[in-house]
C-alpha cells in the first residue's frame, strides 16, 4: 500500500524552477521540436494541413451562416482547443526521447480536460456576443469587412476592441495555464485530469517569466499563420505540438 501511495505522489511532482534566460530556453525547445518534425515529416504536415482545412472549414461556415462576426473570437477560442489536437504529436517526441511507447496513459482524463477547455471556449465566444450587443445593440450584422472597418474607426468599435481583448486576454491566460502541459502530462502520466491541469497552472506561475515567453510565442505564430490564410499553420502547428512536449519534459521529467 505505501508503495502505491508513493507511486501516485510521484505522478503528481510538482513542476521544477527552470534556471535560465527565457528566450534561450523557448530556443531549446523549439530547436529539440524541430528535429522531431524533420524526423516525422509527413505525419508533421499532415497534422498541420488538417487544422488548416478545420481553419477554412470553420470561416466558410460561419460566412455562409451570415455570422461573420463571429471568426474572430471563434478563432480564438478555438486556440485554447489547440493542445488537445497535439496529443498524436506528443506521443511521437515521447518515443524518440524513449520515454514510453506510443500509449496514452491518461485517454480518458484528456477527453475530460478537452470538454472543461471547451466549455471555456465558448463562455469566451458567448462574452464575445454579449460585448457585441452591449456596444453595437441588436442590429443586423453588416458583413465582416464593414464590422472590421467599424471596429477601428469609431469609438463604439475601439472600445469594444479594447474591452474584448481584455476579456479574451483573462479568457486566454487561464486556458493557457491549465492546458498548457496537462496534456502532454496525460499523456505520459496516468493520473486523473484536475490534478493534470492543477500541475500545469502550477508550472505556469512557477515559472513565469518562462511562461509568457512561450505564450508571447505561441500566440505571435498563431496570429501570423491566421494571416497567411492558415498555410503558416502548417508546418507551425506540428513545430509547437513537439516543442509544447519537450517544456513539458524539461519541466517535468528531467
Amino acid at each position: 500500500m505505501d508503495d502505491i501511495m508513493e507511486a501516485t505522489r510521484d505522478l503528481r511532482t510538482a513542476a521544477r524552477q527552470v534556471e535560465g534566460a527565457p528566450a534561450l530556453i523557448v530556443k531549446r525547445w523549439l530547436r529539440a521540436g524541430w528535429a522531431d518534425f524533420k524526423a516525422h515529416p509527413t505525419l508533421s504536415t499532415l497534422y498541420g494541413f488538417t487544422l488548416a482545412i478545420i481553419g477554412w472549414a470553420i470561416i466558410w461556415t460561419l460566412a455562409a451562416m451570415g455570422q461573420g462576426w463571429m471568426i474572430l473570437p471563434t478563432l480564438a477560442g478555438a486556440m485554447l482547443l489547440g493542445p488537445a489536437a497535439t496529443v498524436g504529436l506528443y506521443r511521437v517526441s515521447r518515443r524518440r526521447m524513449g520515454k514510453g511507447g506510443g500509449g496514452i496513459a491518461g485517454s480518458g482524463q484528456i477527453f475530460l480536460v478537452s470538454v472543461v477547455i471547451m466549455v471555456l471556449a465558448l463562455a469566451w465566444i458567448r462574452s464575445a456576443t454579449l460585448l457585441f450587443a452591449v456596444f453595437f445593440g441588436l442590429r443586423p450584422f453588416a458583413g465582416f469587412t464593414d464590422t472590421l472597418t467599424t471596429l477601428f474607426s469609431t469609438g463604439p468599435g475601439i472600445a469594444l476592441f479594447l474591452v474584448g481583448s481584455a476579456v479574451g486576454g483573462l479568457f486566454a491566460a487561464l486556458g493557457f495555464a491549465i492546458a498548457a502541459f496537462s496534456f502532454p502530462m496525460l499523456t505520459h502520466r496516468n493520473i486523473d485530469g484536475f490534478s493534470a491541469m492543477g500541475l500545469s497552472f502550477n508550472a505556469v506561475t512557477q515559472n513565469f517569466r518562462l511562461a509568457i515567453t512561450w505564450a508571447a510565442l505561441v500566440s505571435a505564430l498563431i496570429a501570423l499563420s491566421v494571416l497567411t490564410g492558415f498555410l503558416l499553420l502548417i508546418p507551425v502547428f506540428p513545430l509547437l505540438g513537439y516543442a509544447t512536449w519537450h517544456a513539458y519534459a524539461d519541466l517535468f521529467e528531467s
